[in-house]
């Protein structure tokens, strides 16, 4: 019987091992799909179904923004927020941006202070406060392009609405407000 070979085995005298086993050999989890561009996915800690991973998933996100900036690319931009109307414009600002061979300088996004976060099943709120650095849309020759210039805003009032992916296992932008 095999609970009879169980217990048995536990009567025998073992060697100790003088090495651990690796961590790809001890891990029971899957590894989580990766989510966002390849040489900047969205970090584990921002992929709990929980307040502290929505935190960390909104400063994944402020930073995606500001990276795509210096790109310019909007698609991880969708594809963290896809339903989100306000993420789409900034996506289709930053692919006119790119195809006009425009480029952002300065205008990056920090979250100032802690959040208000409140969460409910598969959505979670967060309020927080935003600082907007002072930035332009700059033609090809540096000219910054009319009407872009922009001061530095101190402090934003700012909100979004994440829902949870079980697909992706990822938190997404429903909606966002900056200011």
């Amino acid at each position: 019987m095999i609970s009879t070979a169980l217990i048995s085995g536990c009567a025998e005298k073992q060697e100790a091992s003088d090495t651990l086993p690796s961590p790809s050999a001890s891990s029971t989890s899957e590894a989580l799909p990766e989510i966002g561009p390849a040489d900047f996915p969205v970090p584990d800690e921002a992929r709990t179904k929980d307040a502290a991973g929505a935190e960390a998933f909104l400063r994944y996100y402020v930073e995606i923004l500001n990276r795509q900036q210096d790109i310019p690319a909007g698609q991880p931009i969708r594809d963290l927020g896809p339903e989100c109307q306000e993420c789409l414009r900034i996506a289709l600002d930053l692919d006119e941006a790119a195809a006009a061979q425009r480029r952002y300088e300065g205008g990056e996004l920090s979250v100032v202070g802690d959040f208000g976060t409140t969460l409910e099943d598969e959505t979670v709120n967060l309020s927080f406060v935003a600082r907007v650095e002072t930035g332009a849309l700059v033609e090809p020759s540096g000219a910054p392009v009319p009407g872009t210039e922009a001061a530095a805003v101190e402090r934003l009032p700012s909100a979004a609405l994440l829902t949870w992916s079980s697909e992706t296992d990822c938190w997404q932008v429903k909606a966002m407000n900056i200011g």
